[in-house]
């Protein structure tokens, strides 16, 4: 299952690919968290397969709102959140090695042509 969490203090995004397979879950979590304490405004994109919840940081958390996504169906969205950052540095790596390769070849073919010369 595709998930993708956006996270701010106050502010919560959630896309997953079964809420689009699913609309009535979207619709279920989106009254559950209407219903709860400290949430201030819940927003629903069927065609996007998203809820965005905006809420109170000082009476509710990421972990509290994702341990809701995941009791009424998304499934991994607290396991998802905790590898999006060794993800991103994962990523971060092959970047900063591609970007060493490619300064590394360039030095190489400068030295190259300049012994050519």
């Amino acid at each position: 299952m595709s998930l993708y969490i956006h996270h701010v203090p106050g502010r919560l995004r959630v896309r997953t690919q079964s809420f689009r397979c699913q609309p009535g879950k979207i619709e279920a979590a989106a009254g559950r968290l209407r219903e709860s304490a400290g949430i201030d405004a819940v927003a629903v994109n069927t065609r996007a397969g998203s809820i965005t919840v905006h809420y109170d940081p000082a009476q509710r958390t990421q972990a509290e709102l994702l341990a809701m996504l995941e009791e009424i169906g998304c499934v991994g969205a607290r396991r998802v959140a905790g590898q999006q950052d060794s993800q991103a540095a994962g990523l971060f790596g092959k970047a900063l090695l591609g970007a060493l390769a490619q300064t590394l070849a360039q030095g190489s073919v400068r030295t190259l042509v300049g012994a050519l010369r």
